[in-house]
């Protein structure tokens, strides 16, 4: 399995996992797990409207045996899904984690689809306008807009309380390497000419386990990623601003349950510990969750 990441989280993302038989895929929230779009057919800040998606087709995903690949792609004129549940699309496009979404018939996880959607020249040309992070806001409701529409989906949100984890250091000093900032180009301009840091996160599966290996990244990043592994929120509490180096080496399927006895990697947990001298603490806190009201399958096209 091989998980690549934009620096940011924004668009080129793209998730691919090879897998034998049907999983739930959870997407990683682009721009993070605390930063949830904003609701459907609401225009981005600074934009007269949103624009929408040219054409648009969804297809039921059928797996044949062997194996699959499932995942997204963001293009610059539009989305390339595949073997996505429609909670994992919901997930991708409402910045939300699996655990943030609830109700609904079954299918909404078990079933498959497969999912294109082209622009027009005239939406891609004001996408192109758009500072990175604003256009993955608008990417979000053009795609919000598309689930809205053929799955009949409605929705709202409500406050539970939940497990989350907070991210702390642990007894001894934390084991991160300082990043060391990429000098400027010679043609950036003055105004801009502050050293910038790295910022990419990788992710690699094998037979020993996960490894993630990060160059110049925050650990709100890092909190981000670990959500997606134990399946609820994950604050950082460690007090640690900086862009750190790292590598976290741990094994697959540990969620809040004992790690896959298949590895010999150590669980998530020890993993932070014994690597990076950081601890997760569970306890409890209100979390936003969306409530599926309505949905229906869409049609074919």
């Amino acid at each position: 399995m091989k998980r690549t990441f934009s620096p940011n989280g924004v668009p080129g993302i793209a998730l691919l996992l090879l897998v034998a038989g049907w999983m739930a895929l959870e997407p990683v929230a682009a721009m993070g797990q605390h930063n949830p779009a904003p609701a459907a057919g609401t225009p981005a800040e600074g934009s007269n409207a949103a624009p929408a998606y040219d054409v648009v087709s969804i297809r039921e995903f059928k797996p044949e045996p062997g194996g699959y690949r499932a995942g997204m792609r963001f293009n610059p004129d539009g989305i390339n899904a595949t073997a996505l549940s429609l909670k994992s699309l919901l997930c991708t496009a409402y910045g939300v984690s699996f655990y943030e979404v609830s109700g609904g018939p079954e299918w909404v996880e078990s079933d498959l689809y497969s999912v294109q959607a082209k622009m027009d020249e005239s939406a891609m040309e004001v996408l192109a306008k758009l500072p990175p992070d604003q256009a993955w806001k608008v990417r979000q409701q053009m795609f919000q807009a598309v689930l809205a529409d053929r799955f009949k989906l409605k929705f709202h949100r409500e406050a539970k309380q939940l497990g989350i984890f907070s991210l702390v250091v642990a007894k001894n000093e934390p084991r991160l390497t300082v990043s060391n900032p990429v000098a400027p180009s010679t043609d950036t301009p003055a105004s801009q000419g502050a050293s910038q840091p790295r910022g990419t996160m990788r992710m690699r599966s094998g037979p020993d386990g996960i490894e993630m290996t990060a160059q110049g990244e925050t650990l709100d990043q890092l909190v981000t990623q670990l959500a997606g592994e134990v399946h609820t929120r994950v604050e950082n509490k460690t007090g640690l601003t900086g862009n750190y180096d790292f590598t976290l080496r741990y094994a697959p399927g540990g969620g809040l349950n004992a790690p896959n006895s298949e590895s010999s990697a150590p669980s998530i947990f020890t993993a932070l510990q014994e690597q990076l001298g950081l601890k997760l603490e569970p306890h409890k806190g209100p979390v936003e969750v969306l409530v599926i009201d309505h949905v229906e399958r869409p049609s074919e096209n």
